[in-house]
């Protein structure tokens, strides 16, 4: 029996919880802009972890992974060079739909090799300086061909 409500106690709690959070993020979403809470720091200062909120009426936009292989096929072989590329891609497909980095919410980048962090630190600073995006970077296996070291993915939203 105590087992039991000690179950149920803790459900009733975390439901209050989770009614309450939404709540408040109901209130800040009627502001009107996205919010960015940064909550842990890196020591070293090249990581924050970010929490953004898209406000009700955004247009969303999802972008696919962007790589460097061009149309006929051809990939760079250097992640520096994939990372600018790729980049390159993602900003371009923001201002194909009428936005900028500014509106970036989300970003997943893919990698091959640890090793070339410095290669998307470098490209992320060219083409984004000072994101504010929520942001997962995954070091893979492989990515969908052999030549691909980088991919980057993003989520963007704007207020209407």
């Amino acid at each position: 029996m105590r087992t039991t409500l000690g179950k149920l106690t803790a459900a009733v709690l975390a439901g209050l919880v989770l009614a309450a959070t939404a709540a408040g993020a109901q209130e800040r979403a009627q502001e009107g802009a996205m919010t960015t809470t940064n909550i842990i720091r890196d020591p070293t200062g090249s990581y924050t972890h970010r929490t953004v909120e898209i406000p009700p009426g955004s247009r969303v936009l999802f972008i696919s992974g962007q790589t460097a292989t061009d149309a006929k096929g051809y990939t760079p072989p250097d992640a520096e060079t994939q990372a600018d590329i790729a980049y390159q891609k993602l900003v371009k497909s923001l201002e194909d739909a009428g936005m900028t980095v500014k509106d970036l919410v989300k970003t997943n980048v893919y990698m091959v090799n640890p090793s070339d962090i410095g290669a998307i630190i470098k490209a992320g600073a060219k083409y984004n300086p000072g994101g504010k995006q929520a942001g997962t970077l995954v070091y893979v296996k492989a990515l969908a061909l052999p030549d691909v070291l980088v991919e980057i993915e993003g989520v963007a939203a704007r207020k209407e």
